[in-house]
């Protein structure tokens, strides 16, 4: 839940893209996957269905060349949570919310390196995740 109303109080303060340059009716939507996420998250929220028709988050979900994703195509979970996690990260930035992924899904590894020599000094190294 904090995950879901957090990212729903977000205001990106980015106008909503609905493709009007498109010649194709079915390429007119919002671009921007934080303004798809929270459509989803408001309608399965506000409405009594357990569906959700997600074509305009898929189309919205661009691979590295700025094509829609091809759903057709099996994806790892772990490289799908990445890349949604990259987008949102960088729609973020410019928010109240920019720590938000880090806050709910991250983590801290700590790296030790102990000297065997006698010398008894630790070298420590903390990195943050959001996933192991």
């Amino acid at each position: 839940p904090t995950f879901r109303q957090s990212l729903l109080s977000v205001d990106d303060k980015k106008p909503i893209n609905n493709g009007d340059n498109a010649t194709d009716s079915m390429f007119r939507i919002d671009d921007n996957i934080i303004h798809q996420l929270q459509s989803m998250f408001t309608f399965l929220q506000l409405t009594e269905r357990q569906d959700f028709n997600p074509i305009a988050f898929c189309l919205a979900m661009k691979d590295s060349s700025g094509r829609p994703v091809d759903v057709r195509v099996q994806q790892d979970a772990q490289e799908f949570l990445n890349h949604i996690f990259d987008y949102l990260e960088k729609g973020l930035t410019d928010t109240s919310e920019k720590y938000l992924l880090q806050s709910v899904f991250g983590g801290k590894t700590c790296s030790q390196i102990m000297c065997q020599g006698g010398c008894e000094s630790v070298l420590e190294r903390d990195e943050d995740f959001y996933n192991l």
